[in-house]
């Protein structure tokens, strides 16, 4: 039996990230894989509005400074915790999400550094998808939480960068735009790969 394995499925926002994250859960569990998704808004989501309100701030802000400085770590720190128990279990996990300050720091690639357990196969991959594309997606899902983008999209984008993991191609980058089959097939090669990797180093 393989090492449970921590999926990681990053991008900026706009690119698929929880699309393709549902499509792949659907394809493992026609396929009797179990897997957890552990989408760090999700976790936060109930507790955070109140958190900001309490300051006197936008309840759906997820991207000012005050946001990033006093909640952004609370969420992911949250979301990891959780996954540890599901990794211990033996369960898959999925990640959904920019874990950019992850990504920076080198963290993202260290179970230890996760504070997940230390067998834990890690597995990362990076959709990419032009700006103006995103900025589409982003106003047709009409999402309250994305104002703060919208109304400061020149400033975002600019504070927007590829992290030089993926720039090192220490990450694999698929094609946000390619086909819903043709990313399931990329996701599911590079899992085979990893399972194979892990399997010859045992």
């Amino acid at each position: 039996m393989s090492a449970p394995c921590a999926l990681f499925i990053l991008g900026h926002a706009g690119t698929g990230k929880s699309v393709l994250t549902t499509r792949f859960i659907r394809q493992q569990l026609q396929q009797q894989q179990t897997w957890c998704v552990l989408d760090k808004d999700t976790v936060g989501e109930y507790w955070t509005g109140p958190f900001l309100q309490a300051f006197g701030q936008d309840p759906n802000d997820r991207d000012s400074p005050f946001f990033k400085e006093k909640i952004r770590d609370l969420q992911y720190n949250s979301t990891l915790l959780i996954g540890k128990d599901q990794l211990d279990l033996g369960l898959n996990v999925v990640f959904p999400g920019p874990w950019s300050r992850e990504l920076a720091s080198g963290a993202l690639f260290s179970a230890q550094a996760l504070g997940l357990p230390a067998h834990t196969r890690l597995l990362h991959v990076w959709l990419e998808l032009p700006h103006p594309v995103r900025k589409e997606r982003i106003i047709k899902r009409a999402d309250p939480r994305d104002q703060w983008k919208l109304e400061h999209w020149d400033d975002y984008i600019q504070s927007l960068k590829k992290p030089p993991a993926v720039e090192q191609g220490k990450i694999p980058v698929l094609d946000a735009s390619a086909s819903p089959d043709e990313l399931l097939a990329a996701l599911e090669t590079l899992l085979q790969n990893t399972v194979n990797h892990t399997s010859g180093q045992a």
